[in-house]
C-alpha cells in the first residue's frame, strides 16, 4: 500500500510527538526536520491534525503541537482515514471494480485475502506502540554505543 505524503507525514508526525514528554509542546519545525518532510507540508498537516482534535496547538513562545489524550491509540487505518477524510478503500490489484462486477478478476480471491490480512495488520499498529518500539530501540541502541 502506497501512502500519500499527507498521511506519510501525519503518521510519521504522530508515532515522533507520542515519544515526546507529556505537556511539552514540539516546534513544527523540530517535528519536519525529525521526520524529513519539509516544513511548509508538515505544519499544513500539524494544523490539521489540530483541527480534527488529533493534537494540541499551543501559540506563543515555548509553543508547538502536542498529542491530545486517546491519540497514541490511533491506529494506522485512522490516521489514514482522518487524513484523506474518506474511508481507506485498497482497490483490485488490476483496477477493476470486483465489487460491481458480476465476474471478479482471475486475482481477486487472492488479493482479497491479502488486502484483510494488510487492512487488519494496520488495525493492530497503534501509534502508540510503533512509537515505543522506535524510540525504545533508538534508545537501547544508542546506549550500547561506545
Amino acid at each position: 500500500m502506497l501512502l500519500s505524503k499527507t498521511s506519510e507525514y501525519a503518521l510519521r508526525s504522530l508515532i515522533y510527538l507520542a515519544a515526546q514528554p507529556s505537556g511539552r509542546p514540539v516546534l513544527s519545525r523540530d517535528i519536519s526536520d525529525y521526520i524529513g518532510g519539509s516544513a511548509p507540508c508538515v505544519t499544513k498537516v500539524l494544523r490539521w491534525l489540530a483541527k480534527r482534535g488529533i493534537l494540541y496547538s499551543v501559540k506563543g513562545k515555548g509553543g508547538g503541537y502536542m498529542l491530545r489524550p486517546g491519540a497514541e491509540s490511533l491506529n494506522i487505518i485512522d490516521v489514514i482515514e482522518i487524513t484523506e477524510g474518506r474511508p481507506l478503500e485498497i482497490r483490485c490489484i488490476l483496477g477493476h471494480d470486483c465489487v460491481k462486477n458480476t465476474t471478479p478478476c482471475p486475482l481477486h480471491q487472492q488479493w482479497e485475502a491479502i488486502k484483510n490480512r494488510e487492512i487488519g495488520f494496520l488495525r493492530g499498529q497503534t501509534v502508540g506502540a510503533i512509537s515505543r518500539a522506535m524510540f525504545w530501540a533508538d534508545a537501547a541502541t544508542a546506549t550500547v554505543r561506545c
